[in-house]
């Protein structure tokens, strides 16, 4: 798919891509979340490498990315694959990549037969819209706190 600046490419993340989409979550969420970021995002890689995450890159360059693992009996569910993190570059952003991502990390799910689940903020309206139009529907989990 071209955005007007290249071809949209998207495939299975690498270890060298690390630094890359941790660079994008600085770009979308600033320094803040960054700062726990350098261990939360090399531990996710180490302990799911084997799962299905992705990156989106143009002309070489990474663009987004999608993280996540297939997991089960979490909050009493059967076994079923969880997107974790994932972001595309503000600069990059309302081009379809990250419908892109989603749609390759299905993809691979539905090899291995298990649902796609996310989690997010019923408040955040832009996530819940962006969710809602790749097809996504409100579960059944709900989260309760004191």
């Amino acid at each position: 798919m071209g955005t007007g600046k290249g071809e949209v490419k998207i495939r299975k993340m690498t270890e060298a891509d690390l630094q890359s989409v941790k660079g994008i979550d600085k770009e979308l969420a600033g320094p803040y979340r960054y700062v726990s970021w350098p261990v939360r995002v090399e531990a996710h890689w180490w302990v799911h490498r084997g799962m299905p995450s992705f990156v989106a890159e143009i002309e070489g360059e990474v663009v987004g990315f999608v993280l996540g693992d297939i997991r089960g009996t979490d909050y009493a569910t059967d076994m079923c694959a969880w997107i974790d993190m994932m972001g595309v570059s503000p600069k990059h952003q309302c081009k379809g990549i990250g419908g892109m991502l989603v749609g390759a990390f299905c993809q691979e799910c539905q090899k291995r037969k298990v649902k796609v689940k996310v989690v997010l903020i019923e408040d955040d309206k832009r996530l819940v819209k962006f969710w809602k139009s790749i097809g996504f529907q409100k579960g059944n989990l709900v989260n309760y706190e004191k």
